[in-house]
């Protein structure tokens, strides 16, 4: 049946419930073997054929897990943390999982991310494991995390977070110029995960990362904006911070980043686009669901001016309408409208988003807890 349109009064709380019966079935979790079994899926074609596992989906994964977990005491979350941990512990190897395994391999040609080996999926897997641990103590191998660790490590330019190492050591592989290639906003996100995992050397490559990106966005201001995905996950990453240290000037950081971003609305729709500045029609899932729970979150905390506490007013119930209705009748959030994949990490975001409205309605969120849970 498919989920109404209108998400006043009780549908409202059926949301993230709703998503979490579809995020923890094994529409989700694979279970076949060999080399997958215990991987989360990117997302469900529509003909229901899943595409690949990325590791750094497990990462958001484990930390879902862990906070779905919190009110279900019954639920089966610390069996299938467990199940996850062992794929990425298999896989991993020394703390190096490929980027994308796929359903069906090309056997003619290497994925270019398989080239690659990421700093930012490196955070999030720990920031996954990390939480998990923190949950289900003892749930993780013997040196698990120091293997990540040691990994993550290794990508370092001038002290701060790059993007990638390529993995052969070749340097005559052409990689595509992409943010997800360079130095960019989405590393205060990544920084923001290794600085709460209580390690000295990755806290000091994240205090540096961080240093960096702030000068950045206090130069660049708006111009820090280009495509909205990885700006959210700076202002994740500057909410995050907050959260960890009380650091006034992080959160100042997020507000002002929103603000940025608030002036992207479609005012009709709350359509975001996927890149500043533009009008596709293709909106996607994971950057309004992402705007969702930064908004709330900002707004708890006060932290929003007034010209932008009026935008985001305006806009926020027609956000969570236009999210609400990407819910798809067989479980899950869909992508965009012209594919409508199924899609595992929006749906983490927007079980999420749905997670900290119906506790901003209630009046019993606390901003910076939530800050410091953003998955």
């Amino acid at each position: 049946m498919p989920i109404s349109q209108d998400t006043s009064g009780a549908d409202d709380t059926r949301l993230a419930a709703r998503l979490e019966r579809w995020l923890v079935s094994d529409d989700v979790v694979l279970t076949e073997p060999p080399h997958v079994s215990g991987g989360i899926i990117n997302y469900r074609e529509a003909d229901g054929m899943w595409d690949g596992v990325y590791p750094e989906i497990c990462g958001y994964y484990l930390q879902f897990l862990a906070h779905a977990s919190a009110g279900s005491p019954s639920a089966p979350h610390r069996e299938i943390a467990a199940r996850v941990i062992r794929w990425l512990d298999a896989e991993g190897g020394e703390g190096a999982p490929l980027t994308l395994y796929r359903r069906i391999e090309d056997l003619s040609a290497v994925d270019w991310r398989n080239r690659c080996l990421f700093s930012f999926d490196l955070a999030i897997i720990l920031r996954g494991l990390g939480m998990a641990e923190a949950r289900w103590p003892g749930i993780l191998p013997a040196r698990m995390m120091a293997r990540y660790g040691n990994s993550v490590a290794r990508i370092v330019e001038r002290g701060r977070l790059a993007s990638h190492v390529l993995r052969d050591g070749r340097r005559d592989v052409p990689i595509p110029v992409k943010w997800s290639t360079t130095r960019d906003v989405h590393h205060v996100k990544s920084a923001a995960a290794l600085a709460g995992l209580g390690q000295p050397r990755l806290d000091a490559i994240a205090q540096e990362t961080a240093r960096d990106e702030g000068v950045l966005l206090d130069q660049q201001q708006r111009r820090r904006m280009r495509e909205l995905h990885p700006f959210l996950y700076s202002i994740e990453g500057w909410l995050t911070f907050w959260a960890q240290t009380d650091d006034a000037q992080c959160l100042q950081r997020a507000a002002t980043s929103f603000a940025y971003l608030c002036a992207e609305f479609d005012r009709d729709t709350a359509d975001l686009p996927p890149s500043a500045g533009t009008r596709e029609a293709a909106a996607r899932a994971d950057v309004l669901a992402q705007a969702l729970r930064a908004g709330v979150i900002l707004k708890a905390a006060a932290a929003l001016d007034a010209a932008t506490l009026e935008t985001w007013r305006a806009m926020a119930p027609r956000l969570h309408r236009n999210l609400a209705g990407r819910l798809s009748p067989q479980g899950g959030v869909e992508f965009d409208k012209v594919r409508r994949d199924r899609n595992s990490w929006a749906s983490m975001f927007a079980w999420q988003a749905f997670s900290v409205w119906d506790q901003a309605r209630a009046r019993s969120l606390d901003a910076r807890a939530a800050a410091g849970s953003l998955i």
